[in-house]
């Protein structure tokens, strides 16, 4: 058994010695233990490991942390401690929604959660800082950032670090895109990436994320279990705020992700890529996503300045323009107050003439 130490007495029998991981001794999760029977040590050691497992996995709280434990272990720490809980209700439901989302991701192809904080620099924190930005948006990446170092300012208090590293990051003003994609271009995107099938998948993130009005985040990360054949509907938890929204999925789309089902039903994402170190099967990453999308835009000429992102913004304006009412839309972006369409809503000529029209009616 793993972990574990077989030794011969004097007296003649054996002994099973269990000897925890550095990390989890560390921490006080458990400790070594000796059994004098076999029994015994087959019936409690697989508990021990099963103990060390979710601490790993940040299941478990701590009554210690050390600069070798995780971020994930640092995480579930701070969510009992006395200062987490003198923060308001809403806070605490933020805090621990996104700094969870946080610890979910992947930098470097490696799981941010299983990060040790003495592993943590600079370096780290701006890749962290960049894919954050690329993924959704530099308000977004901001966002997390200020939570990611209330996280690691707690460390910093405990004297687990000397420096917070993501302070160093360069952060960038928040500055509105005014870019959006004309149904031209998107229908001449999409006949490119479904021409070829090493397109194909990015070709229906920017299809779902076009038609649904979703940041791309959500589609890159969309699982089978999210969508309801019966129902012809989807369900997603947006990553920004943890809205849910529930969207309809007409004729086309859904003859679209029955063939996907057939072809990738068998895992978990409804857009996968096999990632190479181990051949599991994961959502395609920013770089990823990136690089097929800038291959598709160079073959059928589009400009090189549209992102995949700017397509929410582009549906999200297409709604308004077709008239839908406030409310209307929010059910679909996920946004909780009217206030926050307001950089969509421009003043032109064609909702300047619903508006009259629908007066004079």
């Amino acid at each position: 058994m793993k972990y574990t130490h077989k030794t011969k007495r004097k007296d003649g029998g054996t002994s099973w010695m269990f000897l925890p991981p550095d990390d989890a001794a560390r921490a006080g999760v458990v400790s070594t233990i000796t059994f004098r029977d076999g029994r015994t040590a087959r019936h409690e050691i697989p508990k021990l490991i099963a103990l060390i497992d979710r601490f790993r996995r940040g299941e478990v709280v701590v009554g210690r942390c050390g600069p070798s434990s995780t971020l994930s272990q640092l995480l579930t720490f701070y969510l009992n401690t006395k200062h987490f809980n003198s923060l308001s209700f809403n806070t605490q439901k933020n805090y621990e929604y996104n700094l969870k989302a946080i610890c979910a991701g992947t930098v470097f192809n490696k799981t941010i959660g299983n990060m040790p904080l003495d592993r943590l620099n600079t370096h780290i924190c701006t890749e962290m800082y960049d894919q954050w930005e690329a993924d959704v948006s530099t308000d977004h990446a901001n966002q997390y950032a200020r939570l990611f170092s209330v996280l690691i300012n707690h460390c910093l208090s405990m004297e687990l670090i000397m420096y917070n590293p993501m302070k160093n990051v360069k952060k960038r003003s928040h500055t509105p895109r005014s870019v959006v994609w004309t149904n031209e271009q998107v229908e001449l995107f999409l006949d490119t990436a479904f021409s070829q099938y090493k397109w194909r998948n990015v070709g229906l993130i920017v299809l779902l994320a076009y038609e649904w009005g979703q940041r791309p985040v959500d589609i890159r990360n969309l699982t089978w279990d999210s969508i309801d054949f019966t129902k012809k509907v989807v369900t997603i938890t947006q990553t920004k705020r943890g809205a849910t929204v529930e969207l309809p999925i007409d004729d086309r789309l859904m003859e679209m992700l029955e063939q996907q089902d057939t072809d990738w039903g068998w895992q978990e994402y409804v857009v996968p890529c096999q990632r190479a170190s181990d051949n599991a099967y994961r959502p395609l990453s920013v770089d990823q996503m990136n690089t097929l999308v800038g291959e598709v835009k160079q073959v059928c000429g589009l400009p090189s300045d549209l992102r995949v992102g700017d397509l929410r913004k582009t549906a999200i304006v297409e709604m308004i323009k077709g008239g839908a009412e406030a409310m209307q839309v929010m059910s679909v972006t996920g946004h909780k107050n009217i206030s926050s369409l307001n950089p969509y809503l421009k003043h032109n000529l064609e909702t300047a003439i619903a508006a009259l029209d629908r007066r004079k009616r």
